[in-house]
């Protein structure tokens, strides 16, 4: 590999930092309107060495010089990061990547290489390049490296440098797949990273520990003058007459008194709560946002004016033989055919560039108009803690058209395909919020649900189907029956998990023997902290323990509910039969995290029992020490006491005691980790203990000393949330409110008050002269 002299067509011409930074505008749309951040924070490129990456990499090293406050999505840029990822495939590119580091330095940027390790990924003694799909396996390395580099530096722009011709041939790929108009779009120019699903603070994630850290990347904090005209404004509202408001707005309120008014509205929400009989709030949890973003600059350049960049201003870059290979990747056959063979013209890359762009803006076009229906549906409950939302959907109903080529049977056939299409787009809306799987189905695969819930795009001559549960994409569709036997509302909720499909598990380990030996319980320290693991596709958990097992996120299964409940004090157990009964009924319960230990506990958080007691040492073997030819015999000790150690000695076992500390204790702590596999084998064979119920915030008396956790909800994307409309008790609330204002007229006729205006005492007078 290295540099070579291409040819270059003389109308090419290299691209001008203006230029790229136009395209960097039109690409990095900001994420956060409301980020007010002024710090320059570093931008992160992907580099292979080709000329594509040289190019972005010198592009990049020129837009600070070029524009000292430009913006990448939300905060100015300061210098380049360069990420090179070795994937270790073939021999010699240890070398190559050093090269590529080192023109990389000459351009003032500074360079991190990620090495791929195969063994860690695929075991030991794999050959990867004898993979049938080792380019998908690198592609995903790669993109997990990229991630894991970006969460390290916490830079949330990675640049990559797809180019025009690699768009032309994703689309041919994906034409000769069988695409349709959605795939035939191509690559987008801003996506988020892909392959990182189960990376906290890489993928959707890690905004509201950024929002808590000393330096955010998302500054969100109003500046000077925004503070002031916040505090000026609190002044004004802080100086108004109350006395004065109060007497301008009673005759418009109809109210002979506020003070009567807003009582009888207290009294009417306590006559709510009585017969309501309302759970315990659900404890806040916060939705997760941010991650790694992919911006792809140089979408509208093409290869030969990234060749004449490279060339113009002298920049070095590195073939790989590997992508001239057409029998390799699908890629490489693909450039094979359309550079070397003249494809018809409906081939060729302007018509199908053009071919793109179409079906980008009808893909737009039928975004906007789900967007649009969306706006008709109520939804007025969505509830993270549980995974259940609430939707009210709208008539759909289709809108008349004058031409008579539309009534035709035809016209009318093409008009109902297309409104089914939208609602269609409007369910993978809704079922974003609550499925639990990666990739939704696609909007073709719903027609039947479709129909089902929009009655009126039935297809003509056929019956809508019936209102009933329905299960697609996880997500469990329940009707909420109102008059005529219709369905009112419709409840989204996780679907029960099948008795045949593995329950989904999230394993955190306890704190290792070293901390917890020569120690009672109560003095046992923790490892901090676990990293967030992403359960179930839908909640982020991580805990922080005591426990010398290991804890399990698995769902509540209804075995478990029983022994669980009668742990429980009173006041809990009442607590969590309201909760189950108002935000979880039915098989919705049986979809809530729980946290599991395979081991009982309940000695060591109650009791303060010794672990491990030291009669079951015994049992695993005589105490043994060294002698010093190097032969193990048995020790003197005896009951595996040592001179001056008692046996709840509260010396803290270090990294190094183990090789340090005496035959005796290095036996008993053998012992100690041999007693502990072997009741981890025999608890397999028991049902695990369910300790906590994390989303309900109920747990076992005394765990909260032992396990603490923190438990977030995926992202949900902003439009949704904004329709979320709590209208809670709103019906009866004006209901009441009419009654009260009937009261008030029907005193005011009768003469029991006196009404405040003139018009008002002569419309009286004249109905009392009648």
């Amino acid at each position: 590999m290295g540099t070579i002299p291409p040819v270059v067509h003389s109308t090419a011409r290299a691209i001008t930092p203006r230029e790229f930074l136009d395209a960097l505008h039109a690409t990095c749309n900001p994420r956060f309107p409301y980020d007010r951040g002024r710090s320059h924070k570093p931008i992160a490129l992907a580099i292979s060495g080709g000329v594509d990456s040289m190019a972005l990499a010198y592009l990049s090293a020129k837009i600070r010089p070029t524009d000292y406050w430009f913006r990448v999505a939300d905060h100015p840029v300061s210098n380049p990061v360069a990420y090179i990822v070795n994937h270790n495939l073939r021999k010699g590119m240890d070398q190559e990547v050093k090269q590529v580091a080192k023109a990389l330095n000459e351009l003032k940027i500074f360079a991190t290489v990620a090495k791929i390790q195969w063994d860690q990924v695929l075991g030991k003694g794999v050959d990867p390049n004898k993979l049938p799909n080792i380019e998908t396996l690198a592609r995903q390395q790669r993109y997990r490296k990229l991630g894991a580099l970006c969460q390290s530096c916490r830079t949330m722009s990675l640049f990559t440098a797809h180019h025009e011709d690699d768009q032309y041939e994703t689309i041919l790929m994906r034409l000769l797949s069988g695409h349709g108009y959605r795939g035939m779009r191509g690559m987008r120019p801003a996506t988020d990273i892909p392959e990182c699903y189960n990376m906290h603070g890489v993928y959707q994630s890690g905004f509201i520990d950024d929002q808590k850290s000393k330096h955010p990347v998302w500054n969100l904090y109003p500046n000077r003058a925004e503070r002031n005209k916040i505090l000026r404004a609190l002044r004004e509202d802080v100086n108004v007459d109350l006395a004065g408001f109060a007497e301008k707005a009673q005759p418009m309120m109809w109210r002979t008194d506020l003070k009567d008014a807003f009582s009888a509205d207290q009294d009417y929400d306590e006559w709510i709560a009585r017969s309501n009989k309302p759970a315990p709030p659900l404890p806040t949890m916060d939705l997760e946002d941010g991650g790694v973003m992919v911006y792809r600059p140089l979408m509208h350049f093409d290869k030969e004016r990234l060749i004449a960049t490279c060339l113009e201003n002298k920049v070095p870059w590195f073939e790989d033989h590997t992508n001239t290979d057409p029998t390799l990747t699908m890629r490489n056959a693909v450039r094979q055919m359309w550079k070397n063979h003249k494809l018809p013209e409906a081939l060729q890359k302007p018509a199908i560039l053009r071919l793109a762009e179409r079906c980008r803006k009808r893909v737009a076009f039928e975004e906007a108009e789900a967007d649009r229906l969306l706006q008709n549906a109520l939804i007025p409950h969505f509830e993270p803690s549980t995974g259940t939302l609430v939707v009210q959907l709208p008539k759909f109903r289709l809108p008349r058209i004058s031409r008579l080529s539309s009534k035709s049977p035809e016209g009318r056939q093409k008009r109902l395909d297309h409104y089914r299409y939208i609602a269609a787009l409007l369910l993978r809306k809704l079922l974003s919020m609550v499925t639990p799987e990666r990739e939704l189905n696609q909007a073709a695969q719903l027609d039947h649900l479709a129909s089902m819930l929009f009655p009126s795009l039935a297809q003509d001559g056929t019956e809508p189907p019936p209102p009933k549960p329905y299960v697609i994409c996880g997500v469990h569709f329940l009707p909420m029956m109102g008059p005529n036997n219709q369905p009112f509302r419709w409840l989204l909720t996780r679907a029960p998990y099948a008795s045949n499909v593995p329950r989904p598990c999230t394993e955190f380990y306890g704190t290792v023997i070293k901390l917890r030996w020569g120690k009672y319980p109560h003095q046992w320290k923790t490892n901090g902290w676990s990293s967030f693991k992403l359960y179930d596709g839908r909640y982020w958990i991580r805990l922080i323990t005591r426990t010398p097992a290991s804890l399990y996120v698995m769902p509540f299964e209804i075995e478990h509910q029983k022994p669980f409940r009668e742990a429980l004090d009173e006041q809990s157990r009442n607590d969590l039969a309201a909760m189950l009964k108002r935000y979880a009924p039915g098989k919705i319960r049986y979809t809530l995290p729980a946290i599991y230990s395979k081991v009982d506990l309940t000695g060591i958080m109650q009791r303060d029992e010794y672990w491990p007691a030291m009669e079951e040492l015994y049992k695993y073997g005589p105490l043994r020490k060294r002698t010093a030819d190097g032969k193990w015999v048995e020790d003197d000790v005896k009951n595996g006491e040592e001179e001056g150690s008692t046996e709840g000695e509260e010396s803290e076992v270090r990294e190094g005691e183990l090789l340090h500390s005496s035959p005796s204790k290095r036996a008993r702590l053998m012992q100690a980790w041999a007693w502990e596999d072997d009741l981890r084998e025999k608890s397999e064979e028991k049902p695990p203990q369910l300790l906590a119920l994390p989303t309900l915030g109920i747990q076992l008396p005394g765990l909260e000393d032992w396990v603490r956790w923190e438990i977030r909800y995926r992202k949900v994307e902003p439009q949704m949330l904004h329709m979320v409309k709590r209208r809670k008790f709103m019906p009866r609330r004006r209901k009441v409110r009419g009654e009260i204002r009937m009261s008030y007229r029907h005193m005011l006729f009768s003469g029991l008050i006196k009404p405040r205006y003139p018009s008002l005492r002569r419309r009286r007078e004249m109905s009392k002269s009648k």
